[in-house]
């Protein structure tokens, strides 16, 4: 259940592993607003519409975030104006942010900070396959928008900025929504980044977690699952939105996925939707390595450090979902590129029969 807000969103322990980091970045998912005006298009294509309210930036500030990307599919859920509103509340906190603006000049413009006289650079990029992100706005020359994912234009600017400064971190939305492994396109495009210069790739948008790899000098987090994602309300016909106020949710209808309404509906979240990481990314030299913590967002809507005895519920998860599996990343992209491989071999062996017997 959804507590008052006025609770903390993440307890002490997770609260200092993330005070051991010089830089803490992640992908804000999502527009700030009081008075809403929603994404007219989206609601009428049947889209999921995402939005907080103005209050639910001091969760940014509880968490010390110095760095968000807004490269996202929600970041213009409540229109140009309403991510407008919201640069000009981090600008007003002083939280940095890249990947959207007026023009895709500014969409594509890094944020840079010291770290011990070193400049980390960071540039955040969003999947324009329409059928991972679904109805996004990107910048163009002339119009406000997020930083499009396009391959050459993603080359380009890496290895632009990459020769600009000492370091050049990538905050990156791609991929398929609830799965537990990269696929192919998000695979491609990481190795891509890291060639052209990225010490470090982290990727959002599966709200599942995915492998996270060290690969040449740099580490790729392919997906860092949810983090602070809360339940919420669902209001008519499909907008989502978390509540500025403790309200009574016990009257309230109940659903684990994202229905049209016709009433105030309360969005729940099953086990693996709750689950994080805490990428850690070492930077030595001109090498990057990357570990990881897991993260769970309990009943309270708090984030805590994932527990052995949770760990033990994600392997039994998974063992339903997918196959007899030991947990860890590493496992399920392996996993994943097994069935591949063989899914590759037997279509060709099936030709290959076919055209025998054609002939």
């Amino acid at each position: 259940m959804l507590t008052d807000k006025s609770g903390p969103c993440i307890n002490e322990d997770v609260q200092r592993v993330l005070s051991e980091g010089d830089i803490r970045c992640g992908t804000l998912e999502c527009a700030l607003g009081d008075e809403p005006s929603y994404d007219s298009e989206k609601v009428a294509e049947r889209g999921n519409v995402i939005y907080a309210k103005d209050a639910d930036i001091r969760r940014l500030k509880e968490m010390h975030i110095n760095i968000v990307s807004l490269a996202n599919n929600h970041f213009f859920d409540l229109g140009v104006d309403g991510a407008r509103h919201t640069i000009e509340l981090l600008d007003k906190e002083g939280i940095l942010h890249c990947g959207a603006g007026e023009n895709l000049e500014e969409a594509g413009a890094p944020v840079v900070v010291n770290v011990n006289g070193k400049k980390v650079a960071f540039l955040g990029f969003c999947d324009t396959d329409y059928n991972h992100v679904f109805m996004c706005t990107y910048a163009t020359e002339e119009s406000p928008g997020i930083n499009p994912m396009q391959e050459d234009y993603v080359e380009s600017e890496i290895k632009k900025n990459a020769a600009l400064y000492d370091y050049l971190v990538v905050l990156a939305h791609w991929g398929t929504e609830h799965t537990f492994y990269p696929n192919r396109s998000s695979e491609r495009m990481a190795n891509l980044m890291i060639k052209a210069g990225a010490i470090a790739v982290l990727g959002s948008h599966p709200h599942r977690v995915q492998p996270v790899i060290n690969i040449r000098n740099g580490s790729i987090a392919y997906s860092m699952g949810n983090f602070l994602f809360p339940e919420r309300l669902i209001a008519p016909p499909k907008v989502t939105y978390y509540p500025d106020s403790s309200i009574d949710y016990s009257e309230l209808p109940r659903t684990d996925e994202y229905p049209l309404v016709d009433r105030i509906t309360l969005k729940t979240l099953p086990f693996l939707a709750r689950v994080g990481m805490l990428v850690r990314t070492r930077i030595d030299g001109r090498t990057a390595k990357s570990d990881y913590i897991l993260s769970y967002l309990n009943e309270s809507n708090c984030v805590e450090l994932l527990a052995s005895n949770k760990v033990k519920e994600i392997k039994s998860a998974l063992r339903r979902i997918i196959i007899p599996l030991k947990w860890n990343c590493y496992g399920l992209f392996s996993f994943a590129r097994r069935c591949s491989l063989s899914l590759s071999i037997r279509m060709r062996r099936f030709f290959l029969h076919n055209r025998k017997q054609a002939h």
